[in-house]
């Protein structure tokens, strides 16, 4: 079962491979020292916003509505191509960010409890 440390651990890890291998796409669009930072945080954002506080915490920010929602928002922002150098910054930030999140219910989601599809806000 994922605990903190796993969720920081992968969620750095992806951050790291986002911004090595989106560099590809857009040279000089990431720091590879930044983006495990961002990655470990947004690996463990959905914890931050829902406790762990009883074995029922997975609601809303746990759930696949949002994995879904936010899978479809990564796409659009992988395929955007920023000219401005803030616009660059924004697009990896939710690169990373993102799949650093989404790294975070993929894992929920191998346990044996499951995601809700939408649970409470």
């Amino acid at each position: 079962m994922p605990n903190a440390k796993t969720h920081l651990l992968v969620g750095a890890g992806v951050g790291l491979t986002v911004a090595l291998l989106d560099n590809n796409k857009h040279p000089d669009s990431h720091n590879v020292v930044v983006a495990p930072i961002v990655g470990a945080f947004m690996g463990r954002l959905p914890d931050i916003l829902e406790p762990a506080l009883h074995p029922n915490h997975r609601q809303f920010f746990h759930g696949m509505t949002v994995l879904t929602l936010l899978s479809s928002a990564l796409l659009k922002a992988y395929r955007w191509s920023p000219e401005e150098p803030f616009e660059k910054f924004l697009r990896g930030l939710m690169l990373i960010g993102g799949g650093s999140y989404l790294s975070h219910l993929i894992c929920d989601a191998s346990t044996p409890k499951g995601l809700p599809l939408v649970g409470k806000l």
